[in-house]
C-alpha cells in the first residue's frame, strides 16, 4: 500500500520537522512505524523518531485512496499531547509495520 506522509502546522506548531530529522527520514520512519491504538478515531503508529496520526485527505467528496498521516514530534508538542500518544501506543503492545494492517 502507498503511503504519504504530512508535516501538519497543526501537530507540530513549531513549524515542521526536528532540526534533525529531514522529510525523508520521517517518511522512511513512518513506512516502518508500529501500529497503536486510535485516537478519537484516527490510527496512531509508533516510529524512532516520531508518533504519526491518520490525516483525512478528501479526493473531491471520497477519502483518498493512499494512508497519509501526519508527524507527531516530541519535542514539538506539549507533554500532555506526548502522554496521549504514548498511552496509546503502550496499550497495543507490538503489533508490526502499520502497512501490514
Amino acid at each position: 500500500m502507498f503511503t504519504a506522509l504530512l508535516i501538519a502546522s497543526l501537530v507540530a506548531p513549531s513549524g515542521g520537522a526536528s532540526a534533525t530529522s529531514s522529510v525523508d527520514d520521517l517518511q522512511a520512519d513512518f513506512e516502518t512505524a508500529v501500529a497503536c491504538r486510535q485516537i478519537d478515531g484516527r490510527k496512531v503508529w509508533k516510529g524512532e523518531i516520531a508518533y504519526y496520526i491518520q490525516s483525512f485527505v478528501y479526493e473531491g467528496e471520497a477519502a483518498a485512496a493512499e494512508e497519509v498521516a501526519d508527524a507527531v514530534l516530541p519535542e514539538d508538542n506539549t507533554p500532555e499531547t506526548v502522554k496521549e500518544f504514548e498511552e496509546a501506543c503502550a496499550l497495543s503492545g507490538s503489533a508490526g509495520p502499520h502497512a501490514r494492517n
